[in-house]
């Protein structure tokens, strides 16, 4: 949760959150949403750690305290709309910024977004286009080309009028999973492309899958939510001649690009800056065993792989989280740490992990780029018990919010000296929590509106561990890089993470060294099997007859291996020979 824009919006609804005696107070003049009642119970560990943080300064006193010492960290002033006219090339945001040169320089088909859901009943295909060709209106990021000019790049914004829908008619369901995965894999063409588009597929029977895919420099995870909900309260409209009930968009984000370059600069950029200069310094790369070689060029090809930790494990979890006074993010992260830390060998482990970043209530409605990316290092020496790990993991995690203005691009040029083109910089292996599910099915007339389940191909980083919260439970799954690793890896990753979890489970006083990982099969035949070397050996027979019996059975088996020489038997023993004679001679 982004505790910034959380509080933002509390102040919005006229909701105070105090504590008093260590318990959490809830106060308002009106009824409270039962949403927001929920928000703030699935969060209630870090609003608390915040609160504790804060006591007794309210937003308004929080902000002269921040401004008394020329850091502007807490709550933002309102963004209002730039005159354009002012502006003779708008700028792109410091994520775009990246964005676009990666785009130039290696392509960014890992970085489509992709929708897909399924629609069942007596659809109106034109009122569907119009739906999303209002959206791409609405929203004026998803018609804004990039070009370039003495290589900087800005926002030139065109209109949605060109804007069309996809289609491919009759397709069968079970072929459909291959023509939408090319159908994502279009690279987009930044200077000439809307930045939205659409295909729909005709399946029979009023049957039909809506393939949406963004792409990252106008999106993120935040912007598709808003996609689908503001899709059907269109649809709806249209088709009834109704005004459609959506929110005014006071700004778009050529305004939120312009307040960025404007108003991170200076003391309030180097203050965050600094802080992630001195928590990174030195940060090593994260070296996983992997089935294949690391190619020269970091692949983006990639699969993912999910296991599904049922309601009682899952009450569990959170049951524990609450007790130690941490989120369920943390518990998770930190578990996830001591893996990767079991794997690699190495202590000192850094994570990345997104944040939604839109810390102003005007940015909540918006499709935009907000998401930031923080690095959540840890130090892992020391065996230190799991619950103190909790307690160094919620600290980096807070002290990252606070900070979480800077951009990762601002980061990475701050503090990567030397950057490896087959590695991503700071870290190589992502952790994502959502703890919002979209609506599984809404219904919209005579038209049924579902989600549709389609296979990843592309992934980011050498690993990204999702972990999802739904009714029945938690689903967690690994999006990996199939240039590195081969699927039977990743399902055994899946496995020993679920055992650490329950490690912690049964005791989370536990060194992190001592945490059990294995699973009972594996240990046995760690324990018992891999040592079971005992043989019978002929007590009439030295060492050497046996090796010279060895010689005449295998003479091509290898004998000897020392780093990249080997030796067979017969090899070694025309060597072993050689070295005889030398020695009788002396």
């Amino acid at each position: 949760m982004d505790v910034l824009s959380f509080f933002q919006r509390l102040n919005k609804e006229g909701v105070k959150l105090t504590l008093k005696d260590g318990s959490l107070k809830v106060n308002s003049n009106k009824a409270i949403d039962q949403k927001l009642i929920l928000e703030i119970k699935n969060n209630k560990s870090l609003i608390v750690s915040y609160l504790e943080k804060y006591q007794g300064e309210n937003a308004t006193e929080l902000k002269e305290k921040y401004q008394s010492k020329n850091i502007k960290r807490g709550l933002l002033e309102k963004i209002t709309p730039f005159d354009k006219k002012d502006e003779d090339k708008i700028p792109l945001s410091f994520s775009q910024d990246r964005l676009w040169f990666l785009d130039q320089f290696e392509g960014t088909l890992a970085y489509h977004i992709p929708t897909a859901i399924r629609l069942e009943g007596a659809l109106n295909i034109k009122v569907l286009e119009e739906s999303l060709r209002t959206i791409v209106a609405r929203h004026e990021i998803l018609r804004t080309n990039l070009v370039s000019e003495d290589g900087i790049g800005y926002q030139r914004i065109i209109s949605e009028k060109d804007w069309s829908l996809d289609q491919v008619r009759t397709i069968q369901e079970e072929k459909a999973n291959t023509t939408i995965q090319n159908y994502i894999n279009i690279p987009f063409d930044l200077s000439n492309d809307y930045k939205l588009r659409a295909c729909l597929y005709h399946l029979g029977n009023d049957n039909y899958i809506l393939v949406c895919v963004f792409h990252h420099i106008a999106s993120d995870g935040w912007s598709s939510n808003i996609l689908i909900n503001e899709f059907v309260e269109l649809y709806s409209s249209l088709k009834s001649g109704k005004e459609a009930n959506l929110p005014e968009l006071p700004i778009q984000y050529s305004d939120y690009a312009i307040w960025q370059r404007q108003y991170l600069e200076g003391d309030v950029l180097e203050s965050q800056l600094s802080y992630w200069e001195e928590k990174l310094n030195e940060v090593g790369t994260l070296v996983l065993p992997t089935d294949y070689n690391r190619p020269s060029i970091q692949s983006t090809e990639g699969a993912t792989i999910s296991l599904e930790l049922n309601g009682e494990f899952s009450a569990s979890l959170k049951s524990l989280s609450k007790q130690e006074g941490v989120t369920l993010f943390m518990l998770l992260l930190s578990t996830f740490k001591v893996m990767l830390s079991r794997y690699s060998g190495q202590e000192d482990i850094c994570v990345g992990t997104p944040i939604a970043n839109r810390t102003q209530s005007e940015l909540e409605g918006m499709i935009g780029f907000f998401a930031n990316t923080l690095a959540l290092r840890s130090d892992l020496t020391g065996n230190l018990s799991f619950k103190e790990l909790l307690k160094k993991v919620k600290q980096t995690t807070l002290e990252s919010y606070d900070n979480q203005l800077a951009s990762f691009e601002k980061v990475v040029d701050r503090v990567v000296a030397d950057r490896n083109m087959n590695v991503s910089p700071l870290f190589q292996v992502m952790f994502v929590l959502q703890n919002t599910p979209s609506n599984t099915q809404v219904n919209i007339d005579d038209v049924v509106v579902s989600e549709y389940e389609f296979d990843r191909v592309t992934s980011q980083f050498d690993l990204t561990l999702n972990v999802l919260e739904t009714d029945s439970g938690i689903l967690i799954s690994i999006e990996y890089c199939t240039a590195l690793f081969e699927s039977a890896t990743i399902d055994r990753m899946l496995v020993h993470y679920k055992e650490l979890l329950n490690s912690v489970l049964n005791d989370v006083n536990q060194p992190i060294g001592s945490l059990p990982m294995l699973t009972e099969p594996e240990t046995v035949q760690l324990l018992e099997v891999f040592n079971n070397t005992e043989v019978d050996y002929p007590k009439d027979k030295t060492i050497v007859d046996v090796f010279a019996a060895q010689v005449v059975n295998s003479p091509e088996a290898i004998a000897v291996v020392y780093k990249e020489e080997e030796f067979t038997y017969k090899e070694l023993d025309e060597r072993s020979n050689q070295l005889a004679h030398y020695l009788s001679e002396q």
